[in-house]
């Protein structure tokens, strides 16, 4: 067995956990991670048992701190900036406004007419970079502006409501889901391999040479002595020791 342990791994959050701790308000952080995820790190690990995926807390400071990052939310716009309202053919800086004067419709019920995902901005990008500007800018001129708009936003559970809404009016659309399916490509190989090696670190630190070696000395012992020895929960021990076998 290994004396010397090694140093831990950096702790493992989900969002709602995150968010207090980077600043954000409860149910925000899903959202600015969509919008902007060049910025964003992969989760690296999920709680089997509550369906929760994970991040490393160090790597979601980093980000926050790295400085703004531009949107990728998709645009909308054509090369020249404008927007083409896909109702009328006229084209503007920001469809919002021509959508509730002319065709009297909201955003929402546009996107779904015309089968735009939920998350396509109607303003030209440069129009929403500056915005996003002067927002962080007036957070900064006034720490108390945060608390306040806190303060006013819907309850929880009515954003959680119109969050659900808006995906299921997309979620079959083509783009929505080969974009998902990228995603997953993507990250599932990479949060299994930190997965794996969040469990190697941890049964390093407990004096194991690695965590078969950990479950190996264990097996005699009742799954949840094991678990309290290696330090990891007593429903990874069961199902190392069944792959293990």
């Amino acid at each position: 067995m290994n004396t010397t342990p090694d140093a831990p791994a950096s702790r493992l959050v989900t969002r709602r956990e995150a968010e207090p701790l980077l600043g954000y308000a409860p149910g925000s952080l899903k959202a600015v991670m969509q919008q902007q995820r060049g910025r964003w790190p992969d989760p690296v690990a999920c709680r089997v048992k509550g369906r929760a995926l994970l991040w490393e807390l160090q790597a979601l400071q980093a980000a926050t701190h790295h400085g703004r990052a531009q949107s990728r939310r998709p645009a909308g716009a054509d090369p020249d900036g404008l927007i083409t309202c896909l109702s009328c053919g006229h084209r503007y800086r920001s469809l919002g406004p021509h959508l509730a004067r002319t065709h009297h419709t909201t955003a929402a019920e546009y996107r779904a007419e015309h089968q735009l995902p939920a998350s396509t901005a109607l303003m030209a990008t440069d129009v929403r970079a500056a915005l996003s500007t002067a927002r962080t800018t007036a957070m900064a001129d006034d720490p108390d502006l945060v608390t306040r708009m806190r303060a006013a936003a819907l309850p929880q559970e009515e954003l959680s409501r119109r969050s659900a809404d808006s995906r299921s009016a997309t979620n079959d659309l083509p783009a929505v889901r080969a974009a998902r399916a990228a995603g997953a490509r993507r990250t599932l190989p990479a949060a299994r391999q930190a997965r794996r090696d969040a469990f190697e670190a941890k049964a390093r630190v407990a004096g194991y040479d690695s965590m078969a070696a950990a479950i190996d000395a264990t097996r005699h012992l009742p799954s949840s002595s094991a678990a309290a020895q290696i330090g990891i929960s007593t429903t990874t021990v069961r199902r190392w020791r069944r792959t293990t076998n």
